[in-house]
């Protein structure tokens, strides 16, 4: 019997998307899709797939990221780094060539709502006795994880945000597919503010309500977002732990003095002494001692005990630092394309672009492309926005 790769591929991207929330194992499965996709490619002399805008941007741009290791302190990381976001995004590629059709669009988004409801149903569970299905307890209050105590879930739960959003706000479907993303945003929305991470909420303020605007039931869904603000108001005031860690808000930057803000004048005094090239790719913290001063006053760099940040908590200080102004134009160039896609296919697309506009936020201080894997789900950002894109090409031409 001849095997289906194409089918394959798909099932195993399902398989991706579940082990998002299952430790680091997700990359396993991530690089065995870009081998199988590519041997695809290959077999069936597919050459077309490679003129895709955005694909050759980011290689443009791994290549430039090569290039740094000629001036870098630590080449042997730069070079490994950008070897690992080559490969994601080759997984980009690949997503945008598996996911083509509404049909299959569908059938996959319709799968993330099953998988986010999982997550969320863990999270409510460990919330109210203490643990989830897996046996992880609670942290101060503050939802985590299924298998560990970190929470990659919260920043990363945005991206599906935007994928639901943009298919919540396409018009003629039935009331029942419309009940389905709406139940897994009110989840994520639900879920976000026990975790105790505040940057998402911050993003999810501003687009949640373009979405409810854009939906066909929209005083339903204004009405949704209010009760559920208020419900989420509530807890987290009853929720001690929760409540402190959302009163920094009010001063954010005090907050994080001797924290974030400290890491990011270290890595502008590398751009200022390095402006046009930067240090190298991932090599912020090999220069950090060298550019760090003590009226900084941070809490995690500290040269005497030999303590390092490991990377600057920031995706355009992480450019500006180890790329220099040459990272920031490609940088530009990437959004710029990604920006003049949305526009040209209207609402649902700019609703699917979300997650991009999350993960490059001047207000995101955890995803940098110099971290193997936060830079994975900036790809994945990307590649979400070319699924919903995908889905409005074909709808465009069937007109």
């Amino acid at each position: 019997m001849t095997l289906d790769r194409s089918k394959i591929l798909e099932y195993l991207l399902y398989l991706l998307s579940v082990t998002f929330f299952f430790g680091k194992i997700y990359q396993v499965v991530a690089v065995l899709m870009l081998i199988l996709f590519l041997y695809d490619v290959i077999r069936t002399k597919r050459w077309s797939v490679f003129n895709d805008t955005i694909f050759q941007i980011l290689s443009a741009w791994c290549g430039y990221l090569a290039l740094s290791a000629l001036w870098a302190i630590n080449p042997a990381s730069t070079l490994k780094g950008v070897l690992t976001l080559l490969t994601w995004c080759g997984v980009y590629l690949a997503i945008r060539t598996i996911l083509t059709t509404q049909a299959q669009i569908h059938a996959f988004v319709r799968f993330q709502v099953y998988v986010i409801l999982f997550v969320v149903l863990n999270g409510l569970l460990q919330f109210a006795v203490g643990y989830n299905l897996f046996g992880t307890p609670l942290q101060a209050s503050r939802i985590t994880d299924l298998l560990s105590n970190d929470r990659v879930f919260s920043y990363i739960f945005p991206f599906w945000i935007g994928l639901f959003g943009a298919l919540l706000a396409l018009k003629g479907q039935s009331p029942k597919t419309y009940l389905l993303y709406a139940t897994a945003l009110i989840g994520i929305l639900v879920l976000l503010p026990l975790s105790g991470s505040r940057g998402p909420l911050i993003i999810m303020a501003i687009f949640l309500p373009l979405i409810a605007w854009m939906s066909p039931y929209r005083k339903w869904a204004f009405g949704v977002l209010a009760a559920l603000i208020i419900a989420s108001g509530g807890i987290i005031a009853a929720t001690p732990q929760l409540w402190d860690r959302m009163q920094t808000l009010k001063n954010p930057f005090e907050d994080q003095k001797h924290t974030r803000v400290a890491i990011w004048k270290t890595a502008f005094e590398e751009f200022k002494d390095n402006p046009v090239l930067g240090v190298g790719f991932k090599n912020f913290r090999e220069r950090e001692f060298e550019y760090y001063q003590d009226t900084f006053e941070s809490h995690e760099i500290n040269p005497e005990q030999g303590s390092r940040a490991l990377h600057t908590h920031s995706p355009w200080m992480d450019i500006l630092s180890e790329q220099g102004l040459v990272g920031i134009v490609f940088a530009l160039t990437l959004l710029f394309t990604i920006a003049k896609k949305a526009y040209r296919h209207g609402a649902v697309t700019i609703i699917g672009s979300m997650g991009v506009w999350y993960a490059f936020s001047l207000l995101n201080s955890s995803f940098v492309l110099s971290s193997g894997r936060w830079s994975f789900f900036m790809i994945l950002s990307i590649a979400f926005f070319a699924i919903i894109d995908n889905y409005r090409q074909e709808e465009a031409t069937k007109r």
